[in-house]
This record gives C-alpha cells, structure tokens and sequence, in this order.
C-alpha cells in the first residue's frame, strides 16, 4: 500500500477529468428537459464514482478509501435530487456488488453524501449557490464520509481510521471545493452566455436604433433597425463608417457636432434632430448619446439610441394647426361657448362668452366653479332669480347641466339669451350661447302684428264691431253652450231705420260716421264678457245675449233703442226726425221645442220684420203669426 496522499491525489485527477467531460459536453443536452439533463449529470457523476472505487486506496481486503463522495455529493448539490439519487444509486450498487467488509460502511457513506448534496440544493431553493454555500458542502461532505468509516468493526476503526481519516477528509474537502468552483464558474459563464443572447436578441429586435461608435465617430455596434434608418443594406454594412457614408453633408456635419458636444461633456443628452435623406425624405428623431466608457472610466466612443417621431411630429403639428383653426374658430363664433368639467369647473371659453355677461366677465375664466359664477351674476344684479331663492335657482341650472337642454333666459338688463346645453362623455357640459334679444324684440313685434292682423280679420273696419263671419262663429258657440247646459239664448237683429235715405240725403260719409255712432250704443250695451256685437250687413247689426230669456232681451233691446234715440242724430229722411233703429228679438229656451240656429236666426229676422211694419224705432219678439205674414208678404229695404 503506498502512501495515502499520492494515492487519493490520483483519485482528485479522475474527479477533475469527470467534471472537466460535462462542463464540455453538457452543452449537447442543453434543449433537452431539465429531468433527462438532471438524470445524465447523476449518471455520469455515477460513472465517475464507479471508477473512483474502480482505483481505491485499500487498506485491507474489502476496505476501500478514495473519493467517491466527491462525485456523489457535487451530482446532488449541483443537478438536484434526481442527479444526487442516481449517482448514489449507482455508487451504492456498485459498492454492494464489490462488497467486502467495509461494504456497509461504503454503502452508509454513499447515502449520507447523497443526503448531504440533496438537501444542499434544497436549501438554496433555486438560487445560484455561493463561495460560502460550496465551503459547507465540502466540509458536510467530508463529515459524511468519516460517518461511512466510523461503522466499520472496531478493530479496523482502530487501525484504519489514524491513517486515512486526516487525508481522505482534507482531500475530500479539497476536492468537493475546486469541483464545487468550477461548476459555479461553468454556470456563470453559461448565465453571462445567456444574458448575451437575450441582449443581443434584444437588441436585434428593437424596433428604435441603437448604436455604439468609437471617438471618430465610426460606428463598431449597430442593430438591423440603425441600418433600416440609413437606408443601408445591414447592420454589418455600418461597421467601420461613418454618418457621412449615409446622410447629406449637412446631415451628417450636425449629428457629428452634437455628437462632440456629449464627449466633451462627459454626460448623457437627448435630443430631437431633423432628418434628411439623400432621396429627399425627412424626418425627425428623439435621440439619447451617451458616452461610453471602458473599466477604467475612459471615454472610448459614444451610445447613441434613436426613436423615429416623425409620425409623432406631424401629429403635433396638425394637432397645433387644428388648435389653431379651432381658436380663429373659437374667436371668430357669433356665439359664447363654454366647457365645463364633471366637477363644475370652466375648462373653456371665447371670448363672445364673456362678453355676454359683462357684469361677471372677469370671473368666467378657466378653473372657476360654474357656481360661483352663478351666486356672483345674482349678487350683481346680471341674471333675475328668486331673492329668496338663489341657491335653489343655482341647483337647478347645475342638474341642468348634466341633461340635453334648451331654454331662454332674460337677463336684468332686458337681454335674451338662447341656451343649448349638452353632456359632454367625460361628464362634463358644453353650451352655446346665443343673444337672441333682436329676435325676441321682432317675435313680440310679430305677434302684436299678428294679434292686431287677428282682430282686422275679426272686426269690420268701419265700426270694430265683430264680422259676420266671426259672429257667425260665436253664435254657434253659444248656442252650442246654451244647448248643453240647458240655459237661455237670445239674439237681437237691429236694423237703422230709413238709412238709405240718411246717405242720399247726407251724403257716405255722413252716413258712416252714424254707423260708427250706433255701433257704440250697441258696443255700450253688450257689456257682459260672452256678448258678442256684430255688424250684420250693411246698415243691420246684430247682438247675441248668451243666458238671457226673453224678458231680458227685451229689456236690454228697449235700453239700446233709447241709447240711440238719445244720440239726437238728425235724419230728414225719417218721419222721427231722428236717427232710431228697428230691433227684433228672438229666443232659444231649452225647455221648449227641439231648435236649430238656423231657426233662431229666422226668428230674431221676423221678429224685426214685425217692428219696421209696426213703424219702426220699436222692439218686437218673435210670434208665430208673424211667420205667416212674412211668407205672403214682401220685407222692404230701407
């Protein structure tokens, strides 16, 4: 048996050879799933102890020291519990299959090896393990292996143990530390490897320009997007030049001075610059230049990140043109406009609006709440509202404002004002508002017109008594009430006695101006609201005398008789020597029989048929032998 140094120093070789295979081939099974991966670093560290065991240090017949923990506890601590497993599973196989004395022993070293490197990588619930986490697996490991030794039967305990425990511990320690570090420093080297992929994945696919040039402004790194901006075949095409290789000389002179200004400055700076190509299109580009640095902090080139705005500078100029246009718009409204937030505050208005409301113009700015607008119009003496109720007032024009409206408001100092409110999506209001006091002046105009056109058209124009059309009209009316409610009517016929002889022998307007006189006298005499006064025809007149019997038609007819003697209007032509009328007098009862206006009508006419052959200036009612004499006899024309 030679010595256990230079022995267990060969085993560290083997140890070193088996590790130094998987950091070169592990590679191949990198698509592989993490399972299948696992289950080859446990088969090969196996291996790796197999052959450990293959060349032992044997210090007797079925005792065998070397380094087989090593492979064991690196499989469980760097591959996981299925790596850890199958490699102790085969070393534990293995050492069974070889047996001897010590094969209990082996056996119960392999376990605890295998236990220590599992619940190593269990405790570092999936992060990468540290210089610190390697030291404690090399000396766990080594303490499980001297658990393997201390079962063998006493008498070899005492004889096995002075010479091997020292080396095999410090050897196993040495050798779980370097193979710890270098599957730490593989695996870093791997995660760097990675974090370059996806960098340069990254970087590839970044849609915006990205770039690094030397102080000479040569480009050394570009991505595919940088050689789509200057329109250059590919990223590789832009290494070794410059932007004068792309861009027009004035182009290019300018990027490179702003390029100077960010290393003589030492600092970052982002900028927006005017693109122009040699095929005549433009651009612009927000661009971020920073200086880049080696490990020694030296300046050595330049960052440059590039984000094509164009779009975004067009969008902005179109937005500032539409602005534009819409405040010429805004200016130029015949009408105010104003926006309101959700919460009542004035977002916008022209200046049409605030000349509305001169009292209140200086507070009907942007961010004043429409209330306070609203309670200083009433305390101004602006708006007319309620004394006692202004907040109410106020109130109600806000809830007006959150609902599709339109009214017209009067201010105090006679102005109209046309409001058109709507909802706005964010919960706010828009309103437009329009003076409208010219138009409100030429409607009342309109509709005085249009009133005194109403009486024109209901009114004879030479004494304002009613038409015959619209007595026409208010007879049926009251007839009809007269026959609902069941109560009198009476109509009267007047007749000027002698008239034609008044205008032959006075003369036309002689003759109007005692038309106008009479029908004054009967206009005297239908005071109550439903009489209704007419003239008739010519020189007749008639009067309806809704809920008056018969005696009280004759009454009123006597007292309109004598109102037109006593105008003492002199007639040569009348045997009276006076003006006087003929009246006759009919009566609708709703007790009597079934009657039609049209029999009413008839009856009034032969009732005053009766008083001019009478002779005439009388009142007559209507008698049924009058109807007689009237269809034998010929009325005659005065």
């Amino acid at each position: 048996m030679g010595s256990p140094w230079s022995e267990l120093l060969a085993n560290l070789a083997v140890v070193a050879m088996f590790v130094s295979v998987w950091i070169h081939t592990h590679v191949w099974l990198d698509r592989r799933p993490a399972a299948a991966k696992a289950a080859a670093f446990g088969l090969l560290m196996g291996a790796g102890a197999i052959i450990l065991m293959l060349t032992p240090m044997q210090l007797q017949p079925g005792v065998l020291v070397d380094l087989r923990a090593t492979m064991i506890a690196v499989a469980g601590f760097f591959g996981g519990p299925v790596a850890g497993i199958v490699a102790g599973v085969m070393a534990g196989a293995y050492r069974t299959f070889a047996g001897g004395v010590g094969a209990f022993a082996g056996a119960v070293g392999i376990a605890a090896t295998m236990l220590v490197g599992v619940a190593g990588n269990l405790a570092l619930r999936g992060r990468a393990p540290a210089m610190s986490d390697i030291m404690i697996l090399g000396a766990a490991t080594a303490a499980g292996s001297l658990l393997g030794l201390s079962v063998l039967p006493h008498s070899v305990v005492e004889m096995v143990l002075p010479k091997v425990a020292l080396p095999s511990t410090l050897l196993i320690f040495v050798s779980v530390a370097l193979s710890g570090l270098t599957l730490h420093q593989e695996r870093r080297r791997l995660e760097a490897l990675q974090s370059r992929r996806i960098f340069k994945a990254v970087v590839e696919t970044l849609p915006d320009c990205l770039n690094v040039k030397d102080l000479d402004g040569r480009f050394i790194v570009a991505n595919p997007a940088t050689a789509e901006l200057m329109h250059a075949a590919d990223a590789r095409a832009l290494i070794g030049k410059t932007d004068f290789d792309f861009y027009p000389r004035d182009t290019a002179q300018q990027f490179r001075e702003d390029e100077l200004a960010v290393l003589k400055s030492g600092a970052a700076s982002t900028i927006e610059q005017r693109l122009h190509h040699d095929d005549g299109t433009e651009g612009w580009l927000a661009t971020l230049k920073a200086p880049f640095r080696d490990k020694a902090g030296t300046v050595v080139g330049l960052i440059t990140h590039n984000r094509d705005i164009t779009q975004r500078k067009q969008l902005e100029t179109e937005l500032a043109e539409s602005q534009a246009r819409l405040g010429d718009a805004l200016t130029h409204m015949a009408d105010g406009l104003v926006m309101f937030d959700p919460l009542g505050r004035l977002m916008l208005c022209n200046a049409q609006y605030r000349a509305l409301f001169p009292k209140t113009a200086d507070i009907r700015v942007p961010g004043a709440d429409y209330r306070d607008i609203l309670r200083a119009s009433a305390q101004r003496g602006e708006a007319i509202t309620p004394p006692e109720a202004v907040d109410d007032w106020i109130e109600d024009i806000m809830a007006s404002q959150k609902l599709v409206s339109h009214r017209q408001v009067r201010l105090a100092d006679g102005r109209w004002l046309d409001v058109r409110t709507r909802p706005t999506g964010d919960g706010g209001s828009l309103s437009v508002f329009s003076d409208i006091t010219e138009a409100k002046q030429v409607e009342a105009e309109l509709l005085a017109l249009n009133e005194k056109l109403n009486l024109l058209a209901h009114r004879d124009g030479l004494t304002e008594l009613l038409t015959r059309r619209a007595f026409d009209e208010a007879l049926a009316r009251e007839f009809s009430r007269a026959r609902r409610t069941t109560t009198p009517l009476s109509l009267l016929i007047i007749d000027v006695d002698w008239f034609k002889r008044f205008n032959d022998h006075y003369g036309h307007p002689a003759g109007d101006e005692c038309l106008r006189a009479v029908s004054r006298a009967i206009e005297a005499t239908a005071r109550r609201p439903g009489d209704a006064a007419a003239r008739y025809g010519g020189e007749e007149f008639a009067l309806v005398l809704p809920e008056t019997d018969a005696r009280g038609a004759f009454v009123i007819a006597e007292n309109l008789r004598s109102k037109v003697r006593d105008l003492a209007l002199a007639h040569a032509g009348s045997e009276k020597g006076i003006v006087t009328v003929s009246i006759g007098v009919g009566t609708f009862d709703a007790g009597a029989a079934a009657m039609e206006i049209a029999e009413l009508l008839r009856r009034a006419d032969e009732a005053l048929y009766g008083a001019k052959a009478a002779g005439r200036d009388r009142v007559h009612g209507w008698r049924p032998h009058l109807s007689d004499q009237r269809s034998t006899g010929t009325r005659r024309k005065t």
